[in-house]
């Protein structure tokens, strides 16, 4: 943190500047969600009609209402590309025009800006994020079935994970909803929520968003965790960043997981695939344990609800607000 020096403006008036601040309009993120749900819809039709005619090379409408030839185009490595980056691109447009156009300035609307957090922090809660989803997916697994969605999903990866496209499917998997779903989610709902309200508040509304624009009731409820815990890590970092990098290391390790995992109930785990998986999840949990204690070290600053203009550092130490200038770095 950066030495204090003496303030030189007056505090009645950098307390009216730090306090002072618009309330955000939230009506905004319902229709941003509408825009964004509506391109996703459209862009998935499109992208199925792009994909028939980049592997088929022609397009009949009449495929289109073969499930088994929209199957063919997931299980390509030209296809499913197509099908899993245009809607995802298309649904933060509306994203990146309201950004555009806000008056607080693309970078910090969206809050695509350095943060609280040094960058280590960043990776340790990236490696963390597998135990959630892990603890999360067994919970659900313990109440619920797997959907036909998921069942459909999970055969689609191992048929491309064997057919050798295993790293090019983990990356894409991991850096598309990883960047667009952050962009959306943790950039633009989130940040104008806890603005608006508290933090936890924030985090929880957004966090059931981004669970159901997944739109299937057991993979929403298993994200729904992790939505959490994305939430909380941009909101504590102050950063989007930190939480693209733990997004896209859990979809990625996820997409590995289930193309080396068993294909039925019966079939033995290998003892160099346990051994791998156990690793993970002990790494992982010292990773949540690391990050936990770090974003106590570096919580953001918060207002004392006491009339002293008061202003706790980044350290958690209250600060006198005389002693603040302007030029100090959160």
């Amino acid at each position: 943190m950066d030495t204090l020096t003496p303030n030189p403006l007056p505090a009645p008036l950098i307390g009216e500047l730090l306090h002072q601040k618009e309330t955000p309009r939230v009506w905004p993120i319902p229709l941003m969600l509408i825009a964004s749900l509506a391109c996703y819809l459209f862009a998935s039709a499109g992208a199925v009609i792009i994909a028939a005619i980049a592997v088929k090379g022609r397009l009949d409408p009449s495929m289109l209402r073969d499930e088994a030839f929209v199957q063919s185009l997931m299980q390509s490595r030209v296809g499913f590309p197509l099908i899993v980056f245009i809607p995802q691109f298309a649904m933060i447009i509306p994203v990146l025009i309201g950004a555009n156009l806000s008056p607080q300035g693309f970078r910090e609307r969206l809050n695509l800006v350095r943060g609280r957090w040094p960058i280590w922090i960043w990776f340790t809660a990236a490696i963390a994020t597998p135990l959630i989803g892990m603890i999360s997916s067994a919970i659900v697994g313990s109440f619920m079935e797997e959907s036909e969605m998921l069942v459909e999903m999970t055969k689609v990866f191992r048929d491309l994970a064997n057919g050798g496209f295993l790293i090019p499917l983990a990356v894409l998997i991991g850096a598309t909803p990883g960047i667009c779903e952050e962009l959306l989610f943790r950039g633009y709902v989130q940040s104008r929520l806890t603005s608006r309200w508290s933090g936890g508040i924030g985090i929880l509304l957004t966090s059931i968003v981004f669970a159901a624009f997944h739109m299937d009731l057991v993979h929403s409820t298993a994200v729904f965790a992790l939505g959490v815990w994305l939430g909380w890590i941009c909101w504590q970092s102050g950063s989007i960043f930190p939480a693209m990098l733990a997004h896209f290391v859990n979809n990625s390790l996820s997409v590995l997981a289930v193309s080396v995992a068993p294909e039925k109930e019966t079939d033995e785990v290998s003892l160099a695939v346990a051994a791998i998986m156990l690793t993970v999840l002990m790494l992982s949990a010292g990773a949540f344990l690391i990050t936990v204690g770090s974003a106590w070290r570096y919580r953001q600053p918060t207002y004392l609800p006491n009339g002293s203009d008061n202003l706790a550092s980044e350290t958690g130490d209250v600060l006198p607000l005389e002693s603040i200038s302007p030029s100090t770095k959160a």
